[in-house]
């Protein structure tokens, strides 16, 4: 399973929650500084280098085609912030 965090409380629940680093994590610019994103190295903890608030961005679908191109038919998960 591959899980896109949008909001920084989502990327901290997805951690917590986690059993292994097998499943992958993406988030937008953001969620995590270029520091924070650096101290979770090693953590399957991938981030765009540009934002990513909702699905009505212009770069969401990209993004989703970006995930699904790096990890094939797995699942991709986003956290919704209604």
């Amino acid at each position: 399973m591959v899980f896109l965090a949008l909001t920084r409380n989502g990327l901290d629940e997805l951690i917590a929650l986690r059993k292994t680093t097998d499943i992958a994590i993406w988030c937008g610019s953001n969620v995590l500084s270029n520091a924070e994103y650096a101290a979770l190295s090693g953590m399957n903890i991938s981030r765009f280098n540009y934002p990513l608030k909702s699905p009505g961005d212009e770069a969401f679908q990209g993004a989703l085609e970006t995930m699904a191109d790096h990890h094939g038919n797995e699942k991709i998960w986003v956290e919704n912030i209604n």
